[in-house]
C-alpha cells in the first residue's frame, strides 16, 4: 500500500511539473478508478478527455485520504506501473522480449511468427494475466510434507498395487472407480506409488536440456506468473509406457470426459447450455444427454479451439503433452480456470511432477468441488511426492503457489479432451516439429484410449 500510495502522488507530480503534455500516456488515471462518482451515461469520448481525466485522478486521491484509506487496495489502477519512468526495472537478458503486468514486473514474450506474439487475435488462456487476484488468500491444507494434513488425505489414492495387478483384474477395476470417484466429486485426484520415482527424478534432467537447447521447429510459450511452457518430442524418455500411456489414467480418461457441449456450438449456445446445467443441479452426468451439434463449427472448428477427433465422435482424445517451467522464485498465480466453456468433464489434465515438490516451490493450489460450482473456503496444496501423479478437470478453481527457492521447478502436463473447446492453442503453436511429436503421441495413445471409452459406453449403457 505504500508502494502505491507514492506512486500516486509522484504520478500527479510527474503530470503537474515535468510535462503536462504526456498526460494521455497515462490512461490508467481515468475515470474508471472512480466509478462511484461517474455518471453511468457518461459518453465514452468525454472520459477520455484531459479535463475529465485530470478531475478523475484528483478526485481519486481525494477520496482515498478523506473517504475510507482501507479501500486503497481496490484501486490497483493506481499502481507503480504508471509511473515507469521512476520505477526501479527487474533486469532481463537482452535476447528477450518483455511485457509489463500487474502481476509481475516482466513476462517472457513469444518471438515474431509464434501464436503468442503481441497482435495476435487469438492467445491462450494459460498466458493471460487473468484469474481472480484474493487480497486475502484461503487457508491452505497440504498434502504432504512436515505441514500435512490429515483432511487431505481423502484426495488421494493408493495405486501402488496397479503395476502388479493383473490386467482387467479386479484389483485394477477397483483402483479406476476408486480415482474415478474421487476425480468426479473433487474435480481432482491424486494417485500415489503407483510411478517409477528414480525414472521421474531422472526426466528433470532431460526437461533442463530441452528448456536449455530447443531442437529447431520447437516455441516456448509463455504462460502466468512468468512461467513458460514447451512441447516434447516423442522419443524417450516422454515416450515411456508409464506416462502418457498409463493405462490408470487412460481407464479414468474414457470413463470421465463426456462432455461434447462445445463441438458444433459458438459460445452464446454453450452459454445458455452451460446456464441450464447449473440450475437443473451441476450434475456432472447431465453432459451425456447433449451430443455434438453437426455443422460448420463442428466441422472447422474456430481458430483456437480443439480439433481433436472428428464432428461425429464423442469422447476424449489426447491434447498435447508439455513441460512447464517455473522460475526460481516466481510469485503466485492468479485464481482460474484453464477452460470456461462448455464447463466440466471437457479436458482433464495430468501432471506428473519432476523437480521434487515442496510446500513453496510452485505446486498447485486447487479448490476441491469447484468444478461443480461449489465454493469451499480452502484449497488443497498438491505438494506431491515422485511416485505420484495428479489428475484434474481443467474447469477445476485452481493455481500454482509461489516458488520461494531458487531453484526452477518443473512438471510434465499432458491433457485429454473433446472437439470444439476454446483453449486458444493454435496449429503450429509450440512450432512445426513440436506439432510432428504432438501427432506422433496421438497416434500411439488414442487407439488404446478409444478402445476404453467404447468400452465404458457399452458398460454405461
Amino acid at each position: 500500500k505504500g508502494i502505491r500510495w507514492f506512486s500516486a502522488v509522484l504520478s500527479l507530480a510527474f503530470l503537474v511539473l515535468h510535462d503536462r503534455r504526456k498526460f494521455h500516456q497515462f490512461p490508467h488515471l481515468s475515470l474508471s478508478i472512480v466509478r462511484p462518482w461517474a455518471p453511468p451515461d457518461i459518453p465514452h469520448s468525454l472520459m477520455r478527455s484531459k479535463g475529465i481525466r485530470w478531475f478523475s485522478a484528483v478526485l481519486s486521491l481525494a477520496f482515498l485520504v478523506l473517504h475510507d484509506r482501507r479501500k486503497f487496495h481496490q484501486f490497483p489502477h493506481l499502481s507503480l506501473s504508471i509511473v515507469r519512468p521512476w520505477a526501479p526495472q527487474r533486469r532481463s537478458k537482452p535476447t528477450a522480449v518483455t511485457r509489463s503486468s500487474f502481476y509481475s514486473d516482466a513476462m517472457p514474450m513469444a518471438p515474431p511468427g509464434h501464436p503468442d506474439y503481441p497482435g495476435d487475435s487469438v492467445q491462450p488462456f494459460a498466458n493471460q494475466n487473468g484469474g481472480v487476484d484474493d487480497t486475502i488468500g484461503p487457508p491452505r491444507l497440504y498434502m504432504y510434507g512436515p505441514a500435512a494434513s490429515p483432511l487431505a488425505r481423502k484426495f488421494i489414492v493408493d495405486g501402488s498395487a496397479w503395476n502388479s495387478a493383473p490386467e482387467g483384474g479386479e484389483v485394477r477395476c477397483e483402483l479406476v472407480d476408486k480415482v474415478l470417484a474421487v476425480l468426479r466429486k473433487n474435480g481432482f485426484a491424486v494417485v500415489e506409488g503407483m510411478l517409477p520415482a528414480d525414472q521421474q527424478l531422472a526426466m528433470e534432467a532431460a526437461a533442463i536440456k530441452h528448456f536449455d537447447s530447443l531442437p529447431p521447429g520447437y516455441f516456448t510459450s509463455p504462460l502466468r506468473a512468468d512461467r513458460s511452457q514447451v512441447h516434447v518430442p516423442f522419443e524417450e524418455p516422454w515416450s515411456a509406457g508409464w506416462l502418457v500411456l498409463n493405462d490408470l489414467v487412460l481407464q479414468v480418461t474414457a470413463r470421465y470426459v463426456l462432455n461434447n457441449m462445445a463441438c458444433g456450438r459458438n459460445e452464446e449456445e454453450q452459454q445458455a447450455a452451460w446456464c441450464q446445467w447449473v440450475t437443473q443441479g451441476s450434475d456432472l452426468d447431465w453432459f451425456r444427454s447433449v451430443p455434438p451439434q453437426q455443422g460448420p463449427l463442428a466441422q472447422n472448428p474456430t481458430r483456437g479451439c480443439t480439433t481433436v477427433g472428428s464432428a461425429e465422435d464423442l469422447g476424449p482424445w489426447l491434447g498435447r503433452v508439455m513441460v512447464t517451467k517455473t522460475p526460481g522464485p516466481s510469485p503466485l498465480m492468479t485464481r482460474h480456470r484453464d477452460i470456461i466453456l462448455p464447463g466440466p468433464c471437457a479436458q482433464l489434465t495430468i501432471g506428473v511432477p519432476l523437480t521434487p515438490l515442496v510446500a513453496n516451490n510452485g505446486p498447485l493450489g486447487l479448490r476441491p468441488g469447484s468444478h461443480t460450482m461449489e465454493t469451499p473456503g480452502y484449497e488443497v496444496v498438491a505438494n506431491i511426492p515422485h511416485g505420484s501423479l495428479i489428475l484434474y478437470d481443467s474447469f477445476v478453481d485452481h493455481r500454482a503457489i509461489e516458488n520461494h527457492l531458487p531453484k526452477d521447478r518443473y512438471v510434465l502436463y499432458y491433457e485429454f479432451e473433446t472437439r470444439g473447446i476454446f483453449t486458444g492453442y493454435v496449429d503450429g503453436h509450440f512450432g512445426q516439429e513440436a506439432s510432428k511429436s504432438e501427432s506422433d503421441f496421438r497416434k500411439a495413445t488414442d487407439p488404446i484410449l478409444r478402445k476404453h471409452f467404447a468400452e465404458a459406453q457399452r458398460e454405461a449403457r
